[in-house]
């Protein structure tokens, strides 16, 4: 086989070279002067490093501006100090680790001293890997009449003519032969005997390369640099400046990447190589790709009768274009997003893999990747496509599934890859880096289905296109962007990952084939577009691919004509709306306002751009100028016509993404306005037991598809996002199931989220059988029955004071709410309402945006999926509010209750309402110092004390309610209902005030999009009846709350017996041997102690896990690792293999994050009984050392 062939070649040579040092035999090889000195002129000047690794770097002496008998700068680190240029080239290690070297030494004679050179190369090996003779910079000389020529050589990419390139150079003449199969030498070659220009013409592939000659005889040297024609591989290059006095530039220095430019170069000078160019000194940046179709407006070869491309011409180039990018001697795959192009590159690519592979007896399937959320448009449709290709017989399926709460501490890595601060770009490569990430396990090179968009019109703002010449000119537009914006994320975060991606779209052979179709066939009607039909957009290239493949394979008809999504859409239609509201919510108003002076070039017009650029000018300051974003902020705002399918922030209905693949819930999807649109008439479907209601319909199907019953998926309805229940590991975010945790587990995680309690199981499974057969009214009166006899108990059990009301909700979060709609109720919607919050980092990520009136999930109870853009409940707009962090950068406790004194004031003073908040018991557990009480019943200002976590004394809370301040109230934290179920205690004094108050305006504010997509009238206790009446509009009633409720409220029954300070002093008791627990293992550290919550930090090395290292640790306490670590003792694996529950991490410093062990309601009644409490306690200990010891192993594991 050719790989054989190439791997003896590589070892003839190392043989030859190890019994032939004689340097002139190794000219005639075409010597590698970075591994053997030369003799002669310039040997002394030349040295070469040991094999380490690097990136793509390059850097001369300029001797082509200088001024005559002018010194070179001594001062250019790259060319003067050799642990500079390792130390610099290290930076770039990630785009390619199997191979490395560095050279440098001086060319030419010019004077006083001759220029200096360097380069540093690292070579994803994918061609000839095992012949090190393959790694650059090549350093080679080439006989000529008059002498020699000496070539340096460093590239990136691939030739895929690299074989027909050395012809071409044999058959005119030159007799030099290749030292390696690596098709990058090719260039060398005929760049030796052709001359740049015509070389980087004659190069088909992916390629960016920096060459420095010298002529031998002449001493006269040249520098050429060329990028491929659409810009796949990235090239940069700048200038430093002189440490005298002139302004003459010292040196040229390239880079593959901006990155290991910052510090070398003058920021001013730094340009972006574009697509299709060569560089001199001379002559500066030169087009040599510039075919007729992009230069030419007036280019219509379709209207010349002579002119004709059939569907087959372009079937065929494209089979071409696919084949030629299989040119591997390593294992490789396919990206898989589920969307039509890479499913048309798979449709293609499947039958040339098996007949590749059955040719040398291997009938292993091709491995493929995808990204999504769960149940997304790209997931859902990469699975049907992979089944339709055969399944696992034909294809490896590896989907890399994801959360938002997992990515948010990605971002700054992400932009630092990127090296951009285009929004629209980092929205979708963060999916991408996961994407390449997952995919860098297995395989070192990917085809993907980039690039047809912007051949075939793919974007679905197309549909306003007000003619074919439009949409023509508008792809030559985006077209001539691929380099800075798809092309730059693929190069970006595949190479991140030392992975490489190619891209058979952008052939330019197949793409002069496209762009030569009559662009009436591309044309986009926006009829088709809203019902996934013909006529929708790539219409003409579906229907290319419609038939089957050489295998029989055809592509589902659902994934063929379902919508173009970019890939930060297509991985989860709300995925772009939480990441948006996630990093606004990081960038102040004061930021927002300064942005045009803090950002003048290219200046961000939203807070998430903000946010990226403020990443990006952290590490490239001086360098925004190299960024060329979308004008107007994306794609579609740069085109020559108006289109409202795109804003900056994306597209505006994301309900055009869903297809019949998906899982359905039964909620209106077909608004196509900028505002949210909600169905929310009850609607009964046949099977389960209890009616579900429209609402419900998502979490309900994903409970049943994970194999639970009807009792366990009602008790996921009726809440956020947070509830739902993830089909792929049958848990919703927090790794808990609607069903009890075995017998033989440990569950110390109260204060995250809880799975039922057996005692909680029971009881609400006894409600649900007296539920079972309702619907309608008489659903909606049970319902209200449960609810009424619910706030008599919790009346009951927390010993409220008479006059004290209850309010029902679906979580603490939403909870927020309630303060702001009574604020409105007491003081009119004519004065401004400002909020305060406390322990930013320590509540619910929900509570901020909640107080001050904004969504916080992607789900609402009583509506389901949002979609739309609308950021803020309908009535609960023009909030102001501020937040004050739990603990400042060093873990330090901030005092929460002089901000808020200070917040108040300040409010007073400008004529404002504030709403006070004060937490009792944040994740950690911290109080803060004083619970500020409502003024004047309530009239100047209203308290809130944020007691979720639900440990507190009797005492305590009767403190608070009798100074008037409002109660936030969970049973899903220490009393263990599952998630969520919540409830605000109203004091008697301002339960009366509004006993008589009219329900609050805008009365828009109890629509769905307002609180009537959290409540409804059964929620409201008797002193906001009023309220009630404009929620009981709709007839709908939120079964999994009740259901909670009632799984809450039996645990707080079997507490309710033993008194105040019985518990408090059990729970000290506990707390303390715990956290001695924690302190006598070597590796952790009891960090904070408050009440039942232990913090822990776990060590590592000198320092301390981090936040996302704890992610992993908590994900592994629940799971049997044992068998990951072998070299484990037989104690330790013991420990490994208890499954065990303990609350999420929290990030609480700069240097640190902790996971804890809390003490929930089922925990402390056993305390009281027995000392099993403390058995368990010591397994969870010991699980927490053993996983800090071995965290490494685990983490290679993959698992």
């Amino acid at each position: 086989t050719v790989q054989q062939i190439r791997l003896q070649f590589a070892h003839k040579l190392r043989t030859y070279h190890r019994h032939h040092t004689n340097h002139q035999a190794m000219l005639r090889l075409g010597s590698v002067l970075g591994r053997r000195q030369l003799a002669g002129k310039g040997a002394a000047a030349t040295r070469t490093t040991k094999r380490e690794m690097c990136g793509l770097l390059a850097a001369i002496d300029d001797v082509w501006t200088q001024r005559g008998g002018a010194a070179h700068d001594p001062n250019v680190p790259l060319l003067s100090d050799a642990d500079s240029l390792r130390n610099t080239t290290k930076i770039l290690y990630h785009r390619g680790p199997d191979g490395y070297q560095v050279s440098s030494g001086t060319v030419g004679n010019s004077t006083p001293t001759p220029a200096r050179w360097s380069m540093g190369h690292t070579r994803l090996a994918i061609v000839d890997p095992s012949n090190r003779f393959a790694d650059m910079p090549f350093n080679l000389e080439f006989p000529t009449e008059g002498g020699k020529k000496i070539v340096h050589l460093a590239a990136n990419g691939e030739v895929y003519n690299h074989i027909e390139v050395y012809d071409e150079c044999v058959k005119a003449g030159w007799e030099t032969p290749k030292i390696s199969g690596s098709d990058c030498e090719s260039i060398a070659h005929a760049y030796a005997k052709f001359g740049g220009p015509k070389t980087a013409a004659m190069l088909d592939g992916m390629f960016a390369f920096v060459i420095f000659e010298e002529d031998a005889q002449t001493g006269k040297v040249k520098a050429f640099a060329a990028r491929d024609p659409v810009g796949i591989k990235p090239l940069y290059y700048g200038r430093t400046k002189c440490s005298t006095s002139s302004d003459d530039a010292a040196a040229y220095i390239f880079s593959s990447e901006l990155k290991a430019l910052v510090g070398h170069c003058d920021p001013s000078t730094v340009v972006a190589i574009p697509p299709g160019h060569y560089w001199t000194p001379e002559e500066g940046l030169v087009c040599y790709y510039n075919p007729e179709w992009l230069r030419n407006d007036d280019y219509a070869p379709w209207e010349d009768e002579s002119h004709n491309v059939t569907d087959d011409d372009v079937r065929e180039a494209f089979s071409k274009a696919v084949k030629k990018r299989m040119m591997s001697d390593v294992d490789y795959g396919f990206f898989l997003s589920g969307g039509v192009d890479s499913c048309i590159v798979a449709h293609d690519l499947l039958p040339f893999w098996r007949e590749e592979r059955a040719a040398i007896g291997d009938d292993r399937p091709i491995s493929t990747y995808t990204v999504g959320m769960e149940n997304s448009p790209d997931v859902m449709a990469a699975k049907a496509m992979v089944d339709a290709l055969g399944g696992e017989k034909h294809v490896q399926h590896n989907i890399r599934s994801f959360t938002p709460d997992e990515v948010f501490d990605l971002i700054p890595k992400i932009v630092y890859h990127m090296e951009t601060y285009e929004a629209e770009l980092i929205r979708s490569a963060i999916p991408n880096w996961l994407l390449a990430e997952r995919a860098a396990q297995d395989v070192k090179m990917v085809l993907t289905g980039e690039g047809a968009d912007e051949l075939f019109a793919g974007y679905l703002y197309f549909q306003d296109a007000p003619s074919p010449r439009h949409a023509q000119n508008e792809l030559r537009r985006i077209y001539g962007m691929l380099g800075n914006i798809n092309l730059h994320r693929t190069d970006r975060m595949t190479m991140a990952h030392g992975l490489e991606a190619r891209v058979p779209f952008l052939d330019t052979e197949f793409t002069r084939l496209a762009m030569s179709i009559d662009p009436a066939r591309k044309m986009v009607d926006r009829e088709a577009v809203l019902t996934n039909s013909r006529g929708r957009e790539k219409t003409f290239l579906r229907e290319l691919f419609e038939g089957p493949n050489d295998n029989g394979h055809s592509i589902p008809s659902p994934v063929l004509w379902r919508a173009k999504a970019m890939q930060c859409e297509g991985v989860g239609e709300d995925w772009v709306s939480i990441l948006q509201r996630k990093v606004s919510s990081l960038v102040s108003d004061a930021e927002m306002a300064d942005a045009h002076i803090t950002y003048p070039v290219n200046t961000p017009h939203t807070k998430e751009e903000l946010y990226y650029r403020r990443i990006y000018d952290e590490n490239f300051h001086g360098l925004e100028h190299v960024v060329k974003p979308w004008e107007g902020g994306g794609r579609a705002m740069g085109a020559a016509w108006k289109s409202d399918m795109y804003t900056r922030e994306g597209l505006k209905n994301t309900n055009l993404l869903s297809h019949s693949l998906q899982q359905k819930a039964a909620f209106s999807t077909t608004s196509s306005s900028s505002s949210r649109s909600f169905s929310t008439a009850a609607q009964s479907v046949e099977g389960p037991a209890v009616s579900i209601q429209n609402f419900d319909m998502e979490a309900y199907n994903a409970a049943l598809e994970s194999g639970y019953s009807d009792f366990e998926a009602s008790l996921t309805l009726g809440g956020d996002d947070r509830s739902l229940i993830k089909t792929d590991v049958r848990t919703n975010k927090y790794h808990i199931k609607p069903v009890p945790i075995e017998s033989t587990s440990v569950f110390r995680g109260s204060c995250t989220g809880n799975p039922p309690t057996q005692r909680g199981y029971d009881a609400a499974m006894e409600l649900f059988a007296k539920l079972e057969g309702l619907e309608g009214k008489d659903l909606c009166s049970a319902v209200q029955a449960v609810y009424d006899d619910h706030r008599s108990r919790l009346s009951a059990l927390l010993n409220l004071p008479e006059g004290t009301e209850v309010v029902l909700c679906p979580s603490g979060s939403d909870a927020e709410y309630i303060p702001i709609a009574i604020a409105r109720a007491l003081k009119g919607d004519d004065v401004h309402i400002t909020n305060g919050i406390t322990q930013l980092s320590e509540i619910g990520a929900g509570s901020a945006p909640a107080a001050v009136g904004k969504y916080f999930s992607t789900h609402v109870p009583l509506v389901g999926r949002l979609s739309g853009e609308r950021e803020v409940l309908s009535g609960f707009e023009n909030l102001g509010g501020i937040t004050v962090s739990a603990r400042d950068d060093e873990g330090n406790v901030v005092d929460a209750a002089t901000e808020m004194d200070n917040f108040a004031e300040e409010a007073f003073a400008r004529g404002a309402y504030p709403i006070i908040h004060g937490v009792f018991g944040g994740k950690t557990g911290l109080r803060d110092s004083k619970m500020a009480p409502s003024l004047e019943g309530g009239d100047k200002s209203l308290s809130v004390v944020d007691a979720c976590q639900g440990r507190f004394s009797t005492d305590e809370l009767h403190e608070w309610l009798n100074q008037d301040s409002l109660v936030l109230f969970t049973a899903s934290k220490f009393y263990q209902a599952p998630p969520f179920c919540g409830a605000v205690l109203i004091p008697k004094g301002v339960a009366d005030k509004l006993r008589g108050t009219p329900a609050p305006q805008p009365h828009t504010m109890f629509d769905a999009e307002g609180l009537g997509g959290f409540l409804t009238e059964k929620e409201m206790p008797p002193c906001l009846q009023s309220w009630g009446e404009m929620l009981g509009q709709e007839r709908r009633s939120n079964v999994g709350l009740a259901l909670r409720w009632e799984a809450g409220l039996a645990g707080m029954e079997a507490l309710s017996h033993v008194p105040d300070d019985v518990r408090i002093a059990a729970v000290d008791n506990w707390a303390g041997t715990v956290s001695n627990m924690v302190n006598g293992e070597d590796n952790l550290d009891a960090w904070c102690t408050e009440r039942s919550i232990v913090s822990i930090r776990v060590q590592k090395g000198d320092g301390w896990l981090s936040m996302s290292e704890l992610r992993d640790l908590y994900r592994w306490m629940s799971m049997d690792v044992s068998g990951l670590v072998p070299d484990a003792t037989e104690e330790e694996k013991e420990a490994l293999s208890q499954s065990t529950y303990i609350g999420q991490p929290v990030h609480v410093s700069d240097s640190h994050a902790i996971v804890r062990i809390a003490l929930g309601v089922e925990s402390l009644v056993s305390y009281l009984d027995d000392t099993k409490t403390l058995q368990e306690d010591q397994a969870v200990v010991k699980k927490l050392a053993a996983i800090g010891k071995h965290f490494a192993t685990l983490k290679d594991s993959g698992h």
